[in-house]
């Protein structure tokens, strides 16, 4: 275990801090829109102290307290959509952590991080909404994110502490028969096929023994 928390540990590239504003043509309110901030900021159930979260219905929450974007995935959007690359850039997508080395292949459901002097743990993917396809002016964004399972993750938090960008995340420990953030995507997505195929088989019974996976994700 020790090479592992090695392998999979990295250090805070961008901290990100959203405000609440508008978007969409009904100027919904919103906290997608994030600034980078160099200030230490408190971690605490909810998340970043500062940091807005409009409708916890989807974002924020005891399970959704922090969202980790990892830097390499604005590559696979860049690809994508080639015309939108200069729109792909860390921060852009709402994430409150950026950073490199940490992959959705790699992270795990129920992977337990030090992050900063608060201890954190993987509880889901982010589900992306309208407001991201919104935010980039492209109506293909969510489903591009879902489809290559590059959707990042959130923490809930185990112990408060205080976090400021450069400060180093690493993990300390992995739940058995975890599985890798991108393979609840795998397993969303094949569920998709089948209910479009109208089968009598779903993807509920194999998410909710996903040790660590957040409770509303037993019942997508």
């Amino acid at each position: 275990m020790d090479s592992e928390k090695k392998q999979h540990s990295a250090s805070i590239e961008g901290l990100y801090i959203g405000e609440i504003s508008t978007i969409g043509p009904g100027n919904t309110a919103t906290g997608i829109f994030k600034m980078p901030s160099e200030k230490t900021h408190q971690i605490g159930e909810f998340g970043l102290s500062g940091d807005i979260q409009v409708d916890k219905r989807v974002h924020g929450g005891p399970e959704k307290a922090i969202y980790h974007y990892p830097a390499e995935n604005y590559a696979v959007l860049q690809q994508a959509l080639p015309h939108l690359s200069v729109s792909f850039q860390p921060g852009s997508i709402g994430e409150n952590i950026s950073t490199q080395g940490l992959l959705d292949t790699d992270v795990h459901i129920g992977d337990t991080f030090r992050l900063g002097t608060a201890i954190v743990q993987v509880s889901q993917p982010r589900r992306p909404c309208w407001k991201v396809n919104h935010k980039y002016g492209n109506a293909h964004i969510a489903s591009v994110i879902m489809s290559e399972a590059i959707s990042g993750w959130y923490y809930r938090v185990l112990e408060s502490g205080q976090l400021r960008r450069g400060d180093p995340i690493e993990l300390l420990e992995r739940l058995d028969n975890s599985i890798p953030v991108t393979n609840v995507w795998q397993i969303f997505m094949q569920r998709l096929v089948k209910q479009a195929e109208h089968s009598t088989t779903s993807g509920h019974k194999t998410l909710a023994k996903i040790p660590g996976l957040s409770d509303e994700w037993h019942f997508e």
